[in-house]
């Protein structure tokens, strides 16, 4: 018992650091958006959606996939998806990363719960499960929604981040995952997404 206090313990420092992960997304105040306050959002999202989703899902298994799908950036830090698209290079290494970090994590909790926290992990990376898929949707979704809360929707900054021309192109466009799920919810929220950022785009004479 008391080892797996202390394994708890120390995990709990490792979720700390997840608090102190800076996103490229700006909160409404200017301030960075942090993995946790993403994941947050994502479970809300998820627990908002989930009385209109037309399929059946295991909802606590899509809660446990979206407060574990980052945690890996508690170890490597966040790596933008304009910047994996720009250098597909960076993405190889993301993964590589991200997976040795689960790997540490899975070693450092108590054996059956750092198997299941590493096995989730692996679920939402494969995308092979219907909950991945939804979580992985609403992921996107959530982070296009963020990128337009910068003050009342001045997305002026986009062009300012790391191969910030990708965003243009990140937050307008529609995502396969979402197409392949077969969720009207999940759609017309895409659809409200894009049309805010193109209407942001517009009051701020950025050119798509």
């Amino acid at each position: 018992m008391q080892n797996n206090i202390e394994r708890i313990l120390d995990f709990m420092k490792v979720l700390d650091k997840v608090c102190l992960v800076k996103r490229a997304t700006l909160l409404s105040d200017g301030t960075s958006e942090t993995d946790s306050s993403h994941s947050f959002k994502l479970a809300w999202l998820l627990m908002m959606v989930y009385p209109y989703l037309k399929h059946k899902y295991n909802y606590t298994r899509l809660l446990e996939l979206a407060l574990i799908h980052d945690i890996a950036e508690a170890e490597t830090g966040d790596c933008t998806k304009a910047v994996q698209r720009a250098h597909p290079e960076m993405k190889k290494l993301k993964n590589e990363q991200e997976a040795a970090a689960m790997e540490k994590y899975r070693d450092l909790l108590p054996a059956e719960l750092g198997a299941r926290v590493f096995e989730i992990w692996r679920e939402y990376e494969d995308k092979q499960t219907p909950e991945s898929r939804l979580v992985t949707a609403l992921d996107k979704i959530d982070a296009n929604l963020q990128a337009n809360q910068h003050k009342n929707g001045d997305v002026r900054y986009w062009l300012e981040c790391e191969d910030g021309a990708q965003y243009l192109t990140i937050n307008t466009e529609k995502k396969q995952v979402v197409a392949v799920l077969d969720e009207p919810i999940i759609e017309a929220l895409e659809n409200a997404v894009i049309a805010l950022s193109l209407a942001n785009l517009r009051k701020c004479g950025i050119k798509v």
